[in-house]
Order: C-alpha cells, then structure tokens, then sequence
C-alpha cells in the first residue's frame, strides 16, 4: 500500500491505496462467489428440461431448418460454460496453493474529495440491475469484469486520479443496440427521435467501437451538466472536439441513464444534451431526457455544431 502524500503538497496531488485481502478473505470470496453459482446451474438446468419438453427447440413453421437447434446448442452452451467456470473454482478451492491477489477495493484522493470503490458491490448491483431490464449476461461477465479491473487498476486509479470519476458501469458486450434501447427505456414513453436521426437508419444503423467487449466505464455521477463546474465548461463544445475528450457512447450512455433512474428516480439530462461517441452516417450522436414528454430523447448534429445546451461527459473504457 503506498504511503498517503504529505500534508504540505498541493491540493492538486492525490494518493491512491490498493486495499488488499489476506488469503482466508480471498478463499471465504471465491467460495461465496462458488457456492452462488449452485442455484445459477440449478435454475438453468431447469429451464433447459422446461424448453425441452415444450419443444422450444424444435424448428417453427416460419424458420429455417436447424434455426431450433441453434437455440438449444446457445443454451447448452451457456449451461456448460458456468459448469466449467464452477468447476475451476473448485480446484482453485481444494488447492494448497495461494490464491492471487484480488483489489476489490480501491480508495483515491482527488483533490481535496475522497473516492472509494468497491468493485463487488458493483458486480453486484449490476447483476441484479441486467436481471430487472432483461439484460442475458454471458456466463462468465462476473469473471471477465474481474479480470479487466484487475488488469487495468493502475489505469483505473489514475484516471479518477487525474479526473475525480466517481463512479463505474460494468457493461456486457452490446452489439444489438436496438435490443438494447427498447430494454432500456421499458415503461417510459416512445423514445424521442430527431428527424434526421430516423432518417439515418435510427438505431438500427448507428455504429460505436468496441460493442463486441465487455467493459469497465468510470464516469461522473452527475445529473445535468451544469451542476459541475468541470463538466459545465463542456457545455458548447463542439462534436468533432467531444469526440477527442473520449466521451461515452450511446450504448454505455443509455445503460447510465436507467441505471441512473433507478438508483435516484431521476433522470440524467433533464436540462442539456450530451455528445456522444456514436456515429450515424457522418454525424455524431448527442442524447438526452426530455422531462416533459418523460422519455429519451436521441438526435445527430454535424461534428462543428455547438451549443450552449449541448456538452460531453468524459469517461475511460477499460477492456
């Protein structure tokens, strides 16, 4: 653990501490983590002896030949994945040798605010976020997280270091976007469009990097622009100069915003737009909530167009 900076240097330094765990807390973690996958398979075995008996996997009338089989091959091998990850758990478990150091935690100063994370209480929390909205999460997107943040610590801690991120969305790989944004807004009213959005193919056709990986965001709890004075000098910025403040993309901002909602009950951009990162033809994506037609609100402007109502909301991906 490194040393807290001394009390004489400049507000502007930070210190950051790795809190590390013993090898009885991280044999008590990864048995807890390998005794909740019992119910996990259970349920999903279950579910697979239901499809089979109500003939799920058998071709409809209106299918391709071998279009039932694929859905029960893609259950198989769901189910057999989560065995498999069970099963190396075990080993790791009845194994004498030291289990590798896990980070669960992390704690940073930013200037004079302290900013603590705790990764299991997100996995957390957002598990029982995906299951809500009907997200299906790969088998091994618990894993996979831990992986990322572990391998990306030093850049995480940094990055909050030098831009007080105080908070992480833990995101599955999201390469139908359509799927994604009807899940996402279930139960508001009918997504506001901008004409030139719908005309561009809508969700359907606009293209983000990296949609195929899960991944770790750092973003800043905040609900409008304007209530930060960091992101506040966002505000008029324009598209082509958003884009190089690595920002969020549509996909990751539209997860945020309901995930925002739940927590809080209210909505991010009530007041302003957000840049995003997100193409449509040549255009970039912005977003929005619209308070008085209590739903999203998804439009493109060219990359030199600004507004005073319009910013960014810096983030960093870690994959």
């Amino acid at each position: 653990m490194e040393k807290p900076p001394n009390r004489d240097q400049d507000d502007s330094e930070v210190s950051r501490a790795k809190i590390e765990k013993t090898q009885p807390e991280l044999r008590k973690k990864l048995e807890s983590r390998f005794l909740s996958l019992k119910p996990v398979i259970e349920q999903g075995m279950k579910e697979y002896a239901e499809a089979l008996k109500d003939g799920i996997f058998e071709d409809k009338e209106d299918e391709e030949v071998g279009v039932g089989g694929v859905r029960k091959g893609a259950i198989q091998d769901k189910l057999n994945a989560m065995v498999e990850r069970a099963e190396k758990m075990k080993v790791s478990l009845e194994s004498k040798k030291e289990l590798p150091q896990y980070t669960e935690e992390i704690s940073v100063m930013y200037k004079a605010e302290s900013i603590s994370l705790d990764l299991e209480q997100k996995v957390a929390e957002f598990t029982a976020f995906y299951q809500k909205t009907g997200i299906d999460l790969p088998s091994d997107f618990e894993d996979s997280i831990r992986e990322i943040w572990e391998r990306n610590i030093d850049g995480i801690q940094k990055a909050i270091e030098e831009n007080g991120f105080d908070d992480i969305l833990l995101i599955p790989e999201t390469k139908n976007l359509s799927d994604l944004h009807n899940k996402m807004t279930e139960g508001y009213n009918v997504t506001l469009q901008g004409d030139n959005f719908k005309e561009g193919g809508s969700f359907a056709s606009a293209k983000s990097q990296n949609v195929d990986k899960s991944r770790i965001v750092l973003v800043n709890k905040t609900q409008n622009l304007k209530d930060s004075p960091e992101l506040a000098k966002t505000l008029n910025i324009k598209g082509q100069d958003a884009i190089k403040k690595e920002i969020l993309i549509l996909e990751d901002y539209l997860i945020f915003q309901r995930k925002y909602f739940e927590e809080t009950e209210k909505h991010l951009d009530e007041n302003g737009r957000t840049w995003l990162d997100t193409k449509s033809g040549a255009r970039l994506v912005n977003a929005s909530w619209n308070p008085g037609g209590g739903r999203v609100g998804v439009f493109i402007d060219g990359l030199d167009a600004q507004s005073d109502l319009l910013g960014a909301r810096p983030s960093r991906s870690f994959f």
